[in-house]
């Protein structure tokens, strides 16, 4: 498929996962991702807001790895995991990891 002529699909074609996860300055947003793609994800501190960042990431996934990266989009209705809200611990080891990660 030609990507000059690719419309990019939006977000309501694909499942999705959502969760509300701790921001850098110690609030919550929400996060989106593509189910089957976890690296295609946006995140705002509404649903809106986090899924108009979602379709800015499904652009920028398309354009760098191409159309056929993105799962199918579906046929009927879209399912939509709503996950438990990260906890502080989970946040902590996160954030510890990352520090390893940054020192090595």
């Amino acid at each position: 498929m030609v990507q000059d002529s690719f419309q990019t699909p939006d977000v309501s074609q694909f499942h999705l996962r959502v969760r509300k996860v701790f921001n850098w300055l110690g609030g919550h947003e929400f996060m989106i991702e593509l189910l089957n793609r976890e690296e295609c994800i946006g995140f705002g501190d509404t649903v809106a807001e986090a899924k108009q960042n979602l379709n800015e990431s499904i652009k920028l996934c398309v354009r760098q790895h191409g159309a056929d990266s993105l799962p199918e989009p579906i046929q009927g209705a879209q399912i939509i995991v709503l996950e438990a809200q990260m906890s502080e611990e989970e946040f902590a080891a996160i954030n510890h990891e990352l520090i390893i990660l940054d020192q090595s």
